[in-house]
């Protein structure tokens, strides 16, 4: 997850991370069809919906360091 950080784009972490979609539906973004993933920013995307950006990566980096590990419960 040391590749994820406030300038990485949101589609760089879809590609990368398709199953983190999740994460973002759960904020109620739809970053997985939004025009805008291409370009904005993981900052950008938490501010624009009302989130800390520095706590949205880190919830994001969370979610997918555990991801395998709630599949497998």
């Amino acid at each position: 997850m040391k590749d994820i950080d406030l300038n990485t784009t949101v589609e760089q972490v879809l590609r990368k991370y398709p199953f983190s979609r999740r994460f973002f539906e759960s904020k109620s973004m739809y970053c997985n069809v939004c025009a805008c993933k291409t370009h904005e920013r993981l900052e950008i995307a938490a501010i624009n919906y009302g989130h800390d950006p520095k706590q949205f990566v880190e919830e994001l980096k969370d979610f997918i360091k555990n991801y395998g590990k709630s599949e497998q419960d």
